[in-house]
């Protein structure tokens, strides 16, 4: 019997000032898919209200149109934000603040990035007071994100799709959980600072002890670990300090990678995973940022 393939909603929530970043989290999404829908039968499928909400008259507002037809059904919601919150709804404080409430509180899987950019100046205060209560309201309820740039947004959304699909893949067929390796590696970027004193005598803190951190997700052991790293866009690899290899990785377990950077090194970097179990080989790929 053909193993069936997966498919999750992906709702990009968002006010109208980050028309740009909405184009960065879909195409996110469609570069994961054209990496893995194949070999993992999970697919993803973004949903923007712009281009597919179905227009409705006598059916409530329009954020309750787009309620029923998007927010109520995605499996998982990317919401970005950047110097605004957004229109108050009858029942929010914005109607994407409203998405993302109604999507948590029936469980589905929600990540909320908020630009730590330089803010526009011709922004309106008032959305950005508004903007940073809505941050720290939801600071108390979970782990929000934030990106610099574009790169770094599709980095991390990257991630996000990452650990929401493997999640997805313990719902398919038994047929399919045969096929697919029992290790998950995931690949992040990890820093340390620490203190130093300038030339005044004045305490001063410094990024350190850069590394790379490879955590198995999966119930089996990952055994003949290899890595190997590719830029992406301009740039070179950062420095590996020692092989990146290791003997073995356990379930729920990680290995630290230790690395330099400089400032030639790319903004982001492909991760090629290779690993045996039981003596078959298996690789993945994935796209991390080195910031």
């Amino acid at each position: 019997m053909p193993i069936q393939t997966v498919t999750l909603s992906v709702l990009i929530a968002s006010p109208g000032d980050t028309a740009a970043d909405r184009d960065v989290v879909e195409d996110a999404v469609r570069s994961w898919n054209s990496d893995h829908t194949m070999r993992r039968k999970v697919h993803l499928l973004p949903l923007r209200w712009e281009l597919g909400a179905v227009p409705l008259v006598g059916q409530g507002d329009a954020q309750q149109v787009i309620n029923e037809q998007f927010a109520d059904e995605a499996d998982i919601v990317i919401a970005v934000f950047n110097s605004r919150l957004g229109q108050a709804t009858k029942r929010a404080v914005s109607g994407t603040a409203e998405e993302i409430l109604r999507a948590r509180d029936r469980g589905a899987a929600v990540h909320v990035f908020f630009s730590d950019a330089p803010i526009p100046r011709d922004h309106d205060p008032d959305q950005l007071a508004a903007l940073n209560a809505f941050r720290m309201e939801l600071q108390e309820h979970g782990l929000t994100g934030s990106y610099m740039s574009a790169d770094g947004l599709k980095a991390k959304v990257r991630t996000c799709l990452e650990h929401d699909a493997y999640k997805a893949g313990d719902l398919s067929s038994d047929e399919a959980d045969r096929s697919r390796p029992g290790a998950v590696l995931r690949s992040s970027f990890q820093w340390e600072t620490e203190p130093r004193q300038d030339s005044r005598g004045r305490i001063k803190m410094r990024r350190a002890r850069e590394r790379l951190r490879v955590e198995n997700l999966g119930d089996v052991a990952a055994e003949d670990v290899a890595l190997e790293m590719k830029p992406v866009g301009e740039g070179h690899n950062p420095e590996a300090v020692g092989e990146l290899t290791a003997g073995r990785i356990p379930p729920r377990s990680f290995v630290n990678f230790p690395l330099a950077l400089d400032m030639g090194t790319a903004r982001q970097g492909t991760i090629i995973h290779r690993w045996t179990e039981a003596g078959q080989q298996y690789s993945e790929e994935q796209t991390i940022s080195w910031s």
